[in-house]
């Protein structure tokens, strides 16, 4: 099955992250990315701005190397739903399986909500 446009899209914003090419594919989010959001990385965190995600993007990259997967892509309705697994250079932490659900503002991410297996320190969190 071929991506769609959109599939293409998270695919790119994804490799572009594994690549450390942060600004790149922070061009991808949408501009107005804080009035479409609910970024709650901690319980009861203010939404952030485009400029706070990719603040905390290039800490995550920094710190942890962290690595995204995605083995699995389909557009519902609009939105774009992935399964894949984020992989980390930490202590405790080495690999995070998840789903997330992407929604578009045109033809740029919006809205990202990540959801993991319970069993992992870090739940769900929207950006």
């Amino acid at each position: 099955m071929t991506d769609t446009k959109k599939i293409k899209t998270v695919r790119k914003f994804h490799d572009l992250l594994n690549k450390g090419k942060l600004d790149e594919a922070h061009e991808l989010l949408a501009e107005d990315l804080s009035a479409h959001t609910t970024a709650h990385i901690a319980a009861g965190a203010p939404p952030m701005s485009k400029a706070e995600v990719l603040e905390s993007h290039q800490g995550i990259h920094q710190e942890l190397e962290a690595k995204t997967t995605i083995t699995d892509a389909k557009e519902v309705d609009g939105s774009v739903i992935v399964v894949g697994k984020s992989t980390f250079n930490h202590d405790t932490i080495k690999e995070v399986p998840f789903k997330a659900t992407y929604e578009f503002i045109g033809n740029q991410i919006g809205k990202v909500h990540f959801e993991t297996d319970p069993n992992h320190k870090v739940k769900s969190y929207s950006l």
